[in-house]
């Protein structure tokens, strides 16, 4: 897909869209992942927390997707963290940048340029959360994420200096996260799970009643492995082999119970030994 140029037009078209605009179900990201090329490997994700369609350009900034939702799923016991996470903003657009910025006398604004029609392009920073603290205080935290190799190239720093700039100007918290930072099988954990929070065409009260049965029966078995009580439930309850292993990622995702989500779940092993 051939690139298209960048023009005043263009930019009134996606603000009159609400593009950047909105919070929770009503915000619309500023770039969907049909408008543009992506490096890696652009998706479309439905969010558990906040019912809607979310557009990320690369694997890591859907990673890191899922460890911010994670944050805010429902949980038994929300003393679970310091902060939840109870909005995710992508691709958020960074408006009147320069009249936010005083300080870009040193910034190359003109790297950011379309080189074809000479309007400055509207940059973006990958996701505004909004956050809540144990006493209900809400607080917006800005997110960039990049691969380490791309921080090489001068235009990216240059990017992120400006967006560094900028929510310093906001009074916003802003840090970068590289791909060595992302915690991988954390996240691929939660995304394992969370599916099981999506509608599946079970009965939700039958799936929560089913799921408590399975979860007396792991604590009353801790010293049998996992993959026995697993069978044994699906056996006794005369469900479809793996409806148990389906039901523990949904007592996973619902935090009713806890493991080590930067492990990978191993069946084989004690239930003691898996769960903490």
């Amino acid at each position: 897909m051939a690139k298209q140029p960048w023009t005043e037009e263009k930019m009134n078209k996606w603000l009159k869209e609400g593009r950047g605009q909105g919070t929770e179900k009503s915000y619309i990201p500023w770039v969907k992942i049909s408008d543009f090329p992506s490096i890696g490997r652009a998706t479309r994700i439905f969010g558990v927390k906040i019912p809607r369609i979310y557009h990320l350009q690369s694997d890591n900034q859907l990673r890191c997707f899922l460890l911010f939702e994670w944050s805010a799923l429902p949980s038994e016991n929300e003393m679970d963290s310091p902060t939840t996470v109870v909005d995710i903003r992508e691709s958020f657009p960074l408006l009147n940048m320069l009249e936010t910025i005083d300080d870009k006398d040193d910034l190359r604004m003109d790297k950011f340029t379309d080189k074809e029609t000479g309007v400055p392009m509207v940059l973006v920073t990958n996701f505004l959360l909004t956050v809540r603290d144990a006493n209900g205080k809400e607080t917006f935290m800005a997110r960039s994420v990049k691969n380490a190799s791309e921080l090489r190239q001068s235009s990216a720093f240059e990017n992120l200096e400006i967006q560094r700039r900028y929510w310093r100007a906001k009074g916003v918290e802003w840090k970068l996260i590289t791909d060595k930072q992302i915690p991988k099988q954390f996240s691929k954990n939660v995304s394992w799970v969370r599916e099981t929070l999506l509608d599946d065409g079970m009965d939700s009260n039958e799936k929560s009643e089913q799921a408590l049965l399975l979860h007396h029966d792991l604590l009353r078995y801790p010293d049998l492995k996992l993959v026995d009580v697993l069978n044994a439930f699906d056996y006794r309850e005369g469900v479809s082999q793996g409806i148990g292993l389906y039901l523990l990622r949904y007592l996973i995702a619902k935090k009713r119970i806890h493991i080590d989500m930067n492990q990978s779940v191993q069946i084989a092993r004690k239930v003691r030994d898996v769960l903490q």
